[in-house]
């Protein structure tokens, strides 16, 4: 059984690895001169950077798995003061400690979220109205909200525009008007329904948890997020494996293939495709970004400036967020000398598109200097744009993805996966490739 792959990114190469478990015949196909997709690390004179994502979150185990697998060591995030390890929020201009027991949005510690100068006064009477109000009337399971509108409804709109859009644009890069709560934070809507009120729901949720065993949320590769990639490369390889780069596919017709997976962003898997499968595709919008990650003396980065910060988009600033690396993981920059990498654009940043690589440079470190309050320049910087890579998942996004799977099946030697699917972790990459190989080959060859 012949398969062709096309596409190098984590999704694509986990799909070939897959494949081949399942005694498949497979040739992987990427555009560009070298596969990994936005898994890729800058490893240089004792330094490590991260361009793309830098860790897997433990709650989604499927990376964390193919990781152990692959005999890829993980570390957690590095162990700092207690005082000193949370994020941190910027308002007016300062950064505002996330308070002890905000979570998801909601806090399940009263006295710390009350000394906190994140959210003003009435922001934070206005958010203890959820104890108050009931669950959304006549909603059914099929209803889809805003992000924005059930934050509204629920915490009100300085908790959105202070808290809920700046931590979602983290992950998504998306603008919270648009992006729906099902596609995105499902777990929100559940507490509603089962809770009615969110500090309740998170207050009991965070007493089973805290009954638990305690870990970090977050790991990463020992040397990188790049390690994985190499690890699958070499059994994909090992397999005989065929893996062309600077292969572009323009037509599926073309492929010397029994079945095709095609591991892409939506609108690029659009092209190969046509009919009401292709609109489909088309219609899932994307952003584009860009990190650089800056190397400073250590000792002007102050320590109790903890794993990072994100930017509200009220706060008119350049950068959305920023990433103190060195803080957050060992071993990420030798002796006196620290990483802290920011992140520009998404859906409500400027338009890294149509800015120049020294003005993305620029415009980030004054963001950050000022932020962090550091006067000395940076001793390197590392760009990485990222264009059109964050799919966005709006409103009716959900049910978009069940008409594209309904279409899927006229062609039961076609498979489509991607992170625009049901989330953009690694993890959920690694779930789709699985299940796009099970749909083409449900038994073993």
């Amino acid at each position: 059984m012949r398969i062709a792959v096309v596409g190098g990114g984590i999704t694509g190469l986990a799909a070939a690895l897959f494949a081949l478990e399942r005694g498949a015949d497979v040739t992987l196909y990427e555009a560009r001169d070298d596969v990994g997709g936005v898994l890729q690390t800058v490893r240089d004179d004792g330094l490590l950077m991260e361009r793309g994502p830098d860790a897997f979150v433990r709650l989604k185990p499927a990376s964390i798995e193919l990781c152990d697998r692959l005999g890829v060591d993980l570390v957690p995030t590095a162990k700092l003061e207690r005082a000193k390890a949370n994020a941190a929020i910027v308002r007016d201009g300062r950064l505002h400690p996330l308070p002890d027991g905000l979570h998801l949005l909601a806090p399940t510690r009263m006295l710390p979220f009350a000394t906190s100068g994140i959210v003003s006064w009435p922001g934070k009477l206005r958010m203890g109205m959820d104890l108050l109000i009931p669950t959304r009337s006549g909603a059914s399971d099929d209803d889809d909200e805003s992000l924005a509108d059930f934050v509204r409804r629920r915490l009100g709109q300085e908790a959105l525009e202070r808290i809920a859009q700046p931590l979602v644009a983290g992950i998504y890069s998306g603008d919270p008007e648009k992006l729906s709560l099902r596609a995105t934070m499902p777990r929100l809507l559940d507490l509603e329904r089962k809770h009615r009120s969110l500090i309740l729901g998170m207050r009991r949720t965070a007493k089973a948890r805290a009954s638990g065993a305690r870990y970090s949320l977050f790991v990463t590769p020992e040397s990188g997020m790049r390690t994985l990639v190499d690890a699958v490369v070499e059994a994909l390889l090992d397999g005989g494996v065929r893996i062309e780069t600077g292969a572009p596919v323009d037509s599926l017709e073309a492929l010397d293939a029994d079945r095709t997976i095609l591991a892409l962003p939506a609108p690029t898997s659009a092209k190969l495709l046509d009919g009401e499968l292709a609109t489909e595709l088309t219609a899932i919008r994307t952003t584009s970004s860009a990190t650089v990650n800056f190397v400073w003396p250590a000792d002007v980065i102050p320590a109790d400036l903890g794993y990072g910060f994100v930017v509200p988009a009220i706060e008119d600033r350049f950068v959305m967020a920023c990433t103190i690396a060195s803080h957050k993981y060992e071993g990420r920059a030798p002796e006196g000398q620290a990483v802290a990498r920011g992140y520009v654009g998404g859906a409500l940043g400027p338009d890294v598109r149509s800015l120049t690589d020294s003005e993305l440079i620029e415009g980030a470190r004054r963001d950050l200097s000022d932020l962090m309050g550091i006067d000395a320049q940076p001793m390197r910087s590392v760009l990485t744009r990222w264009t059109g890579s964050q799919p966005q998942f709006e409103m009716g996004h959900l049910a978009r993805i069940a008409r594209i799977r309904e279409l899927e099946t006229a062609d039961p030697d076609l498979a489509i996966a991607g992170n625009w699917l049901t989330g953009v972790g690694v993890a959920d990459c690694v779930n789709a490739a699985r299940a796009a190989v099970e749909r083409v080959l449900p038994e073993p060859v």
